[in-house]
C-alpha cells in the first residue's frame, strides 16, 4: 500500500470513529413549541338600551354546540368531538407534564418534552334564561412541543359551529357583545443543526343568516383574533415570537332585525398549533451503521495490506 492510500485507510478509520462516537453522544435533538389560547368570556346577545335579551323576547330560540380537541405526535393521534356537553376532556399524546384540566393560562414549555394537547370547554348561555343572567365562556387551546425530531400538533374548538335558531317578537336591533383573551407563540432553538418550525394561530367568527331567503346579514370577524393571532418561527429565524394583547372587550351591531324572521347565529372558534422538527443528517441508528461500515471497510482493507 503506497503512503497515499495509507493516509486515506487512516482518514477512513478516523472518519468512522467519529460518526459512531456522534451517533452514541449526540441523539436527534430538536426544540420546538407552540401554544394558542383564546377565551371568549360573558359572551351575550343585548338590545338597543344595552341589556340582556331575555328568553320572552324570542318567540322561538333553539341549538346546541358541539366542541373538538385532538392532538398527534409522530403519526399518534388522541381526539373527540362532543356534541352537547360544553366540556371536552383533554386530549394528550406524548410527554406533556401533568396540568389540570381546563387550564387556559400559558404555560413555559419543559425542555426535552415532546408533545400535542388540546382542550376545550364551554359554559353559560346568550341570554337571559330561568338558570341565570346572559353571559357565556368559550375556552380553547391547544399546545405542540418537541425535544427531539418529528411533528407535533395540536387544534380545539368549537366544531364547525355553535349555532342556534331564533325569532324575535318584534322588531329589534341587536348587539354582540364579549370580552376575549388571546395568546399565542411559537419558539425554535436555532443552536441545533436541524430545520425546525414552529406556528400557532386562532380563529374566531360570529355570523347571522336570515333563514328565508338565506342572505347573511351580519358578520363579525375581529383581526385581534383572527389574522394579528398568526405566529410562527423557523431555523433561519430562531428565537420566539408572541402575541399577547391581554384582556379585550369586542361589541357589534348586527343591525335591526325583523320580529317573526327566523335567522340563523353562528359561532365559531378555534385555536391551533404545530411543530415540526427535522433532521438534514443522518439519524443516530444511520451514523452507526455507516460508521461500522466503514470500520469494516477499513479492517478489510487492512486484511489485503497484510
Amino acid at each position: 500500500m503506497n503512503p497515499l492510500q495509507t493516509n486515506m485507510l487512516n482518514a477512513l478509520v478516523g472518519a468512522a470513529i467519529a460518526l459512531t462516537a456522534i451517533a452514541t453522544a449526540a441523539p436527534a435533538r430538536a426544540e420546538a413549541f407552540a401554544q394558542s389560547i383564546l377565551v371568549i368570556d360573558n359572551l351575550r346577545l343585548t338590545r338597543a338600551n344595552g341589556t340582556p335579551f331575555r328568553g320572552v323576547d324570542f318567540a322561538a330560540f333553539s341549538g346546541g354546540s358541539a366542541g373538538y380537541a385532538g392532538s398527534g405526535l409522530n403519526g399518534q393521534f388522541a381526539n373527540l368531538l362532543q356534541a352537547g356537553s360544553g366540556d371536552v376532556p383533554q386530549q394528550v399524546v406524548g410527554a406533556l407534564p401533568p396540568r389540570p384540566e381546563n387550564s387556559f393560562l400559558p404555560f413555559a414549555h419543559p425542555a426535552g418534552a415532546s408533545y400535542g394537547a388540546a382542550d376545550q370547554f364551554m359554559t353559560g348561555e346568550l341570554i337571559t334564561t330561568a338558570a341565570g343572567a346572559a353571559g357565556a365562556t368559550l375556552s380553547s387551546r391547544a399546545d405542540a412541543a418537541l425535544g427531539a425530531a418529528g411533528a407535533a400538533t395540536g387544534n380545539a374548538g368549537m366544531a364547525s359551529a355553535t349555532t342556534f335558531l331564533f325569532e324575535l317578537g318584534a322588531d329589534e336591533l341587536m348587539t354582540i357583545s364579549f370580552d376575549a383573551f388571546a395568546f399565542s407563540a411559537a419558539s425554535v432553538d436555532g443552536a441545533q443543526s436541524q430545520q425546525n418550525s414552529a406556528s400557532a394561530q386562532l380563529a374566531w367568527t360570529i355570523s347571522v343568516l336570515d333563514v328565508t331567503n338565506g342572505a347573511v346579514v351580519f358578520t363579525f370577524q375581529p383581526e385581534e383574533l383572527n389574522a394579528m393571532s398568526h405566529v410562527g418561527r423557523a431555523t433561519g429565524l430562531a428565537g420566539t415570537s408572541s402575541y399577547d394583547p391581554g384582556w379585550m372587550a369586542f361589541s357589534a351591531t348586527v343591525g335591526a332585525l325583523s320580529g317573526g324572521t327566523a335567522y340563523h347565529l353562528s359561532i365559531s372558534q378555534s385555536a391551533a398549533a404545530s411543530v415540526l422538527g427535522a433532521q438534514p443528517m443522518p439519524e443516530p441508528g444511520t451514523l452507526s451503521a455507516i460508521g461500522a461500515g466503514l470500520l469494516a471497510m477499513a479492517a478489510l482493507g487492512r486484511r489485503r495490506r497484510r
